[in-house]
């Protein structure tokens, strides 16, 4: 009565085993391909939004170069208060250099007149700094340097959001 009890499996249980095995491996392969997919779409948008802000802050310091460029001629052209603020003009100067086609650099500034005290300290704090940094003029003060997103443009689907 020596009878030997064998358990095993079934003939198919290892190949069923080792499709199974290979099914999950490649998924998961898939899904690390796709992320890293998306992950560079994204750096690749990150980096085209990036070097577009630095062309449109580029193009605003050649603004407010051009501007003080004029402001110091209109100063040293004109005789007094009145006769400077006639030729630059009284109000803001503003204007706006595109990032995307969504979103824009609004540059606004304020035509002053200086004082020659505050030309010449302008020019002792340029000269000592020793680098080409942003910075404000003696005949402007900046009032405005921002982002703006043109929202018009955007299209929000608030009726399709389920708000509980």
């Amino acid at each position: 009565m020596n009878r030997n009890i064998h358990i095993g499996l079934p003939i198919g249980t290892a190949s069923i085993l080792l499709i199974f095995l290979t099914l999950s491996l490649t998924s998961f392969a898939v899904l690390s391909l796709e992320t890293s997919v998306a992950d560079m779409n994204l750096t690749s948008k990150s980096a085209d939004y990036t070097q577009n802000y630095y062309a449109a802050f580029h193009e605003a310091q050649g603004f407010l170069a051009d501007m003080d460029s004029k402001l110091s001629s209109f100063y040293y052209e004109s005789a007094d208060y009145n006769d400077y603020m006639r030729k630059a003009g009284f109000g803001p100067v503003s204007d706006n250099f595109p990032i995307g086609e969504m979103q824009y650099l609004h540059v606004e500034i304020s035509i002053i007149y200086p004082s020659v005290s505050d030309i010449n300290n302008h020019k002792k704090s340029f000269a000592s700094s020793g680098e080409d940094t942003f910075r404000s003029s003696a005949f402007y003060k900046i009032s405005s340097f921002r982002i703006i997103t043109r929202d018009d443009l955007l299209n929000y689907k608030d009726a399709e959001i389920p708000v509980y």
